[in-house]
């Protein structure tokens, strides 16, 4: 059954649940390009504002069952891409306190929100390598913030350079588990010391 292009919103409603996809392409049609333009102003970028108007109708799709049928369905596609905006620069931001991680210390001139970030991922790497033994943080921490070999590490602390290498590599293994749970954590980690 064909569907009208001039169906009312609150009539697509229960056939979006049903999986109408002829519903979902009015929808799509009516708004995605008005969405797309809301993003533009925010996000500054086509590329983008493009990909925030895809999420935002996936998750249409992928909750469709969920949608009150008499809910306002332009106000629920502007809410969550309002909260994609929001995710979208919150990433940015992250993303840039990585590159700042990775370079020292944050410069004077960034936001507090980047310090802040920087500051938290640093506190739980360090609170993980704090779980570590003594020996074992100590040798990774010449390893990966010194930047020494491994046979310069055995010569400094008089141990084998065998001892090193197995070290260095329990304490990678016990960051990589315990970031699998931190997605965040976990690409610094590799972004860092792999």
């Amino acid at each position: 059954m064909r569907i009208s292009p001039e169906i009312q919103d609150q009539e697509l409603i229960p056939l979006l649940r049903e999986g109408s996809k002829d519903a979902f392409r009015i929808l799509y049609d009516r708004y995605g390009m008005k969405i797309h333009r809301f993003a533009l102003s925010y996000l500054k970028s086509d590329y983008d504002a493009e990909e925030l108007v895809q999420d935002v109708f996936l998750k249409l799709w992928i909750k469709r069952d969920f949608l009150n049928v008499s809910g306002n369905i332009r106000a629920y596609l502007y809410k969550v891409a309002v909260n994609s905006i929001y995710d979208f620069i919150r990433k940015k931001n992250l993303e840039l306190a990585f590159q700042e991680f990775a370079n020292g210390q944050p410069d004077d001139n960034d936001s507090t929100w980047d310090e802040v970030v920087y500051n938290d991922l640093a506190a739980q790497l360090n609170q993980l390598m704090a779980e570590m033994p003594e020996q074992r943080r100590k040798i990774f921490k010449l390893s990966k913030e010194k930047g020494l070999s491994n046979d310069e590490i055995a010569e400094s602390l008089g141990l084998s350079k065998r001892t090193v290498e197995n070290q260095i590599y329990r304490a990678t293994a016990f960051l990589k588990d315990k970031l699998k749970r931190n997605s965040v954590l976990s690409l610094l980690f590799f972004y860092l010391f792999c």
